[in-house]
């Protein structure tokens, strides 16, 4: 099986908030460090951050790694590793476990156990009590896809859609740190979480 990497910078993001450093290393540069000892990467952004997104990579050392910005086939790879800029201290070794993972299943994705409290709401904002979390995750990235899955062309976010064709879709262990981070607003945190490691 081949693997391949891709590193996507949503649209919405401003170039600042997925280059500027949070403890040294841009979150676009610790989301390629993460995924690329597993598989070569590519990075995918909108036409209009493609450019900061590369000069981004060759200040830090990976010119080598080529930011795709238009439709079409991304890779030839039997089994792509997506990762998501947003997440920028997911560590390696999960990139690895995800990976890993496309041994058993078609769609592999790390998660954690659900730890807030839950709540179910009425359409007028009432409260109607707790969820039971015994059976809920937060779902991370990076997670991976194997030809099967890709060929179905499904939203990789719709889990039902991938479970209704068949295909088997698995968990690994998340990390703590695997979190989506809001890059705008929350690098302050970022960076103490880098510090105190």
């Amino acid at each position: 099986m081949t693997l391949s990497a891709i590193v996507t910078v949503p649209a919405a993001l401003a170039p600042a908030d997925f280059t500027a450093p949070i403890a040294g290393a841009p979150a676009l540069v610790r989301a390629v460090r993460a995924v690329r000892d597993v598989a070569p990467v590519t990075v995918v952004a909108a036409d209009k951050l493609a450019a900061a997104a590369t000069e981004c990579l060759a200040a830090h050392g990976l010119g080598d790694v080529p930011v795709r910005t238009g439709p079409g086939p991304l890779t030839e790879a039997d089994a792509v590793l997506m990762h998501d800029v947003r997440y920028p201290l997911a560590p390696a070794d999960l990139a690895a476990r995800v990976a890993a993972g496309l041994t058993e299943h078609d769609v592999v994705l790390p998660v954690l156990p659900m730890t807030d409290s839950v709540k179910s709401v009425a359409a007028e904002g009432i409260v109607l009590g707790n969820v039971d979390r015994s059976e809920l995750v937060t779902a991370q990235y990076p997670r991976a896809f194997s030809a099967a899955a890709l060929a179905l062309g499904a939203d990789p976010d719709d889990l039902a859609a991938l479970t209704g064709a068949g295909l088997k879709v698995g968990t690994v262990d998340g990390d703590p740190n695997a979190f989506v981070a809001d890059l705008g607003q929350d690098r302050g945190l970022l960076e103490a979480i880098v510090s105190a490691r």
